[in-house]
């Protein structure tokens, strides 16, 4: 991960604001509601597979202004996270409390967990790799999940340009053996198992934190990027599983966002190079900004393999 961004700017609110001035910083516009469906027949698809795909949840008013800010960050070389330093993100995930609430209960939190892709149509570009989001046990007996990871497309997600990729949770045997840590645990042995799961711009996607999955690799033959964003939530009953949770209703303050932003600069670099310009300004923000605890400098303090 490359970028020109200095803390001194990374600071400024008039800095985003005329980056991306179609988005907003702490203002007053509300979440719009996601069109999801009947939500029974989802849930058991997700005890079942393991995940989700609802295409046309969002809108493209709320898909437009995102894609566009990501596109722009991207060329910039700023690290793709910033992107959550305008309120159009957060209220992209606020939108889906209903289906949220459906899965989680009521009262569900959201985790200090996530992250922005661009991944260009370009035969070099990929996703991240096979892993499961969790190792430790995130599952109920019959697949309810206690952690969820929601992933939002804001461009046409297809085989050329990186599209998810599943091993569905009933074709997969670690699901049976109920243990989801191991060297391993990535490995595929019926590759005719897999599934490719494109989705549209708009579309909600989620899954448990144990299913094994993977960003796909792209292409020059893909049409646009593939934009996209993650991010993820718990039970309300069950012990935090990273700190601090947050009230998935509340825009976080700038500064409170600038320090979790660090945070993921941080915590997920074992997915990604990382500069060490960009891993020192990550860490200005954090030790300024951040509340909660100290982030994690690699996965498995986390008890995760590695997310999204």
């Amino acid at each position: 991960m490359t970028g020109p961004l200095t803390a001194y700017d990374a600071q400024r609110r008039d800095f985003w604001t005329a980056l991306c001035p179609q988005l907003s910083i702490d203002g007053d516009a509300a979440a719009a509601a996601a069109d999801i469906g009947e939500t029974d027949p989802m849930l058991a698809t997700l005890k079942r597979e393991g995940y989700i795909r609802v295409p046309d949840a969002l809108g493209e008013s709320v898909v437009a202004p995102i894609r566009d800010a990501v596109s722009t960050l991207s060329r910039l070389g700023i690290p793709l996270p910033f992107a959550f330093v305008y309120d159009q993100l957060w209220l992209a995930f606020q939108g889906l409390s209903g289906f949220l609430t459906a899965v989680l209960g009521e009262g569900y939190r959201a985790l200090p967990d996530f992250w922005v892709w661009h991944v260009n149509p370009d035969d070099d570009a990929t996703g991240w790799g096979p892993h499961r989001d969790r190792v430790m046990s995130t599952l109920d007996a019959d697949n309810s999940p206690h952690t969820l990871t929601v992933w939002l497309p804001f461009s046409d997600a297809t085989p050329l340009n990186g599209c998810m990729y599943f091993l569905p949770a009933h074709l997969d045997d670690r699901f049976r053996q109920r243990r989801w840590d191991g060297t391993d645990n990535n490995v595929v042995y019926n590759p005719q198992d897999i599934r490719a799961v494109p989705a549209t711009a708009g579309s909600l996607m989620a899954w448990n934190q144990a299913i094994l999955h993977w960003g796909g690799r792209g292409s020059r033959l893909g049409e646009a990027p593939r934009i996209s964003a993650a991010f993820e939530f718990q039970r309300a009953d069950r012990p935090a599983f990273n700190a601090p949770l947050l009230d998935p209703g509340r825009l976080p303050a700038f500064g409170e966002r600038l320090g979790l932003i660090g945070k993921q600069v941080l915590q997920y670099r074992h997915m990604y190079p990382l500069g060490d310009d960009v891993a020192a300004m990550a860490t200005s923000l954090v030790e300024r900004f951040y509340l909660g605890a100290p982030p994690a400098g690699d996965a498995t303090s986390r008890g995760v393999a590695a997310s999204f």
